[in-house]
């Protein structure tokens, strides 16, 4: 079985979707089916959780959903568990807000606390910290949310080994977020949304082994077959090709407390 863990309503903007987006992911379920993708977790990039849980009510058998954790919500634990509970999604997605870097995921204790306590696990998105940047792009980044230093990793996996975090596009900084993992076992990272380049995946399973690594697309941002070709020509062996693909996924979506 092939499980995507990383996929997104066709999206404009991280708080708007595209005209026409539920018969934009009809077809996307159409090109998963093909690539021989069994089952997808969707993530939430708007705020609005409702357009996630209305997929997933009508596409069961092929869709888990994540509820949107918004870092800036005093609610966020209530709704997290109300989606979790009375929804049967399997999971937490955090992003960047306006106004709120993900630098600051610390300031997400309440959330991290309650995924731990319903056994879910949290998808974190990660990307390339300032490391090389001009001053110029590093201002652009921090102010659009996308800079994550990977030392954040660490501290994570530190403050709360009862929370299970997947950090998306390999975090970013694969080398240094993969090494900054290696004592953590509650640090996962997922394959989705960068180039395929050569040795990834391969250096990956060296550095923490194939049971921490999971796949996802990034669809529709990325292409199912392009992402899938990463971990299926990888020069790893064939039961590691397993557990990214879908057996790590199905161990850690499997039971919600």
């Amino acid at each position: 079985m092939i499980i995507d863990i990383h996929v997104h309503i066709p999206y404009r903007g991280l708080e708007d979707v595209e005209v026409g987006w539920r018969e934009k992911f009809e077809r996307m379920l159409i090109a998963a089916q093909k690539a021989g993708i069994e089952r997808q977790v969707i993530l939430g990039l708007s705020s609005n959780n409702e357009f996630i849980r209305e997929l997933v009510d009508k596409h069961r058998d092929k869709l888990i959903g994540f509820v949107r954790g918004c870092c800036t919500d005093p609610n966020a634990p209530v709704i997290v568990e109300r989606f979790v509970k009375e929804y049967g999604f399997r999971g937490v997605k955090i992003h960047a807000e306006p106004n709120w870097p993900l630098s600051g995921l610390l300031s997400a204790h309440a959330i991290f606390l309650k995924a731990a306590e319903l056994n879910v696990p949290v998808v974190i998105h990660s990307w390339h910290d300032e490391e090389g940047l001009t001053h110029e792009a590093r201002t652009l980044i921090i102010q659009e949310g996308f800079s994550f230093p990977v030392r954040i990793i660490a501290e994570l996996g530190r403050r709360y080994p009862d929370t299970k975090f997947v950090f998306a596009h390999m975090g970013g900084m694969w080398a240094k977020a993969l090494n900054a993992a290696r004592p953590y076992p509650n640090i996962y990272f997922d394959t989705s949304g960068f180039d395929p380049e050569r040795g990834i995946i391969e250096s990956a399973v060296e550095m923490i082994g194939a049971d921490r690594i999971l796949f996802g697309s990034d669809a529709p941002g990325r292409s199912y077959i392009s992402q899938l070709a990463k971990v299926k020509y990888a020069d790893i062996g064939e039961s590691d090709k397993r557990k990214i693909l879908g057996e790590n996924a199905l161990k850690l979506l499997k039971e919600v407390s």
